[in-house]
């Protein structure tokens, strides 16, 4: 039988001399002045400043587009889907979209929103299509920095970016998806260190897993994933069964956020080349035979246009009323096919309602003479 050897004493072993960690009362706090209020990129969104979040999403769902909407609202200082940013200059490191493509996205999203292209001077948007971008690689499970990471950070600290946006975590991790120690060290050495030494927030695109893809978890691979950012937002198409109504149509959500809640939604509708909050937002888990109903905005837009223009039951086409409101603003732009469904459901609920009557021939819409409206 073999002979069982003990471990040896840790105080065998240990060195001669050691530092001891640098550590104090907190009774300290009392003599000093608080800490400044937390700084945030989008409190809205969860996305903290100095800190690393990831986007989530699967392939072709619009993750770029919605970063380089908040690229652009942050070097502008123009809020988000309806929530505040705070303003500073931005960093996108594109892995997978080229130069004339985000010249495309920027040109398209600036002429929705009415943003001048000379107005952004913030905005530093880099394509590495085709191009080497790991910035780490690993050696027993010892993390390696790579020359591009020290390229990449000298371009942030020329910069000086309050958000460093890099797309995407295939492109420039060389670790095991699977590994908690390399994803760990990915994430807290590499992107913190980004973060700490140089104040600057960094938004991390990633694709999910073949699980979380099914479970609609948004995450999957190792839990370090989610574990090591400190706030995790998903894109996913809303939970319908209406194919239809959710093809131009996603939900941001907030899976993790460390100083807030989590859990919120923002609807959103892709429309004129980038996305913006869906006006009129599907019931999740609908199933395809119970379209939503019209939303109550629309009901009022489309009677006051009735009562304006049609009062005495002059017989209205589908065509004439769309137009007429979408050019009031009642109406989004983008895929027609997509955004006629809105005005549809609520025509549907009107007729049902009382309020208008179809004409067969010419074919149209009229008000009646006992509407209340």
């Amino acid at each position: 039988m073999a002979k069982t050897e003990l471990a040896a004493d840790p105080a065998e072993t240990a060195p001669a001399a050691v530092e001891p960690l640098a550590v104090e009362p907190a009774s300290l706090l009392a003599e000093r002045e608080p800490p400044p209020p937390r700084d945030w990129i989008c409190e809205g969104l969860g996305l903290p400043a100095g800190r690393v979040t990831s986007l989530i999403g699967n392939g072709g769902f619009g993750k770029s587009t919605i970063v380089h909407q908040i690229a652009l609202a942050v070097a502008t200082g123009r809020p988000i889907f309806g929530m505040n940013v705070s303003r500073g200059p931005v960093f996108g490191l594109f892995c997978e979209d080229e130069a004339p493509e985000l010249d495309r996205k920027t040109r398209a999203i600036c002429h929705a929103e009415r943003i001048e292209l000379e107005s952004l001077d913030n905005a530093y948007l880099l394509s590495r299509d085709g191009k080497d971008n790991v910035i780490c690689c690993f050696d027993r499970d010892q993390i390696v920095l790579t020359d591009f990471f020290w390229q990449l950070d000298a371009t942030i600290a020329s910069i000086r970016p309050r958000l460093t946006i890099l797309d995407t975590a295939a492109d420039i991790f060389a670790g095991d998806f699977m590994s908690t120690p390399h994803v760990r060290q990915f994430i807290k050495v590499a992107l913190g260190g980004l973060c700490l030494r140089h104040d600057s927030a960094i938004l991390l695109l990633a694709h999910p897993s073949a699980s979380a893809m099914a479970s609609g978890d948004g995450g999957g691979f190792s839990t370090a994933w989610n574990n090591s950012v400190r706030s995790r937002l998903y894109l996913r198409r809303p939970k319908s069964e209406d194919t239809d109504a959710i093809s131009d149509r996603r939900v941001l959500e907030i899976k993790k956020a460390n100083y807030g809640p989590s859990g919120a939604t923002v609807p959103l509708l892709y429309a004129d080349g980038r996305f913006i909050l869906d006006p009129e937002p599907i019931e999740e888990n609908a199933k395809a035979s119970k379209a939503p109903k019209g939303d109550t905005r629309l009901s009022l837009a489309v009677m006051g246009y009735f009562n304006a223009k049609a009062p005495s039951g002059s017989i209205v086409a589908f065509g004439a009323i769309f137009e007429a409101l979408q050019k009031a603003g009642d109406i989004p732009h983008g895929n027609y096919e997509t955004v006629r469904k809105g005005l549809q459901r609520t025509l549907k609920d009107l007729v049902g309602s009382g309020l208008l009557g179809i004409s067969e021939v010419p074919r149209g819409y009229r008000i009646l003479k006992e509407s209340p409206i």
